[in-house]
């Protein structure tokens, strides 16, 4: 899986994708955080025809979140972004826990 977190491209942020983080109590920051912060590569999918990649991250305050983007243009665009739910939380510290 290509982690494209990690290149060095501008996140692509407008109205969209801000208002579907912004329903889970989220800002553009938090998320740009959680990625910078070794977040775990979970699984791709293909979906409307581009690469989507999901990952859970953590910010520096301790919330632990999925994130969805996929690579637009060189940009580095997130599709939505939540909180993880009970069972992803126990997952995301499992592998931590194991060093991934």
């Amino acid at each position: 899986m290509q982690c494209i977190y990690n290149q060095r491209g501008v996140f692509d942020w407008d109205r969209s994708n801000l208002g579907k983080i912004a329903v889970h109590r989220l800002k553009a920051s938090e998320v740009e955080q959680a990625l910078s912060h070794e977040p775990i590569s979970i699984y791709d999918q293909t979906a409307d025809d581009e690469n989507r990649y999901v990952y859970y991250g953590e910010t520096k305050r301790g919330l632990l979140l999925a994130i969805v983007l996929t690579e637009r243009d060189g940009k580095i665009r997130v599709i939505t972004a939540y909180d993880l739910d009970a069972g992803q939380k126990r997952d995301y510290l499992e592998r931590r826990l194991r060093g991934e």
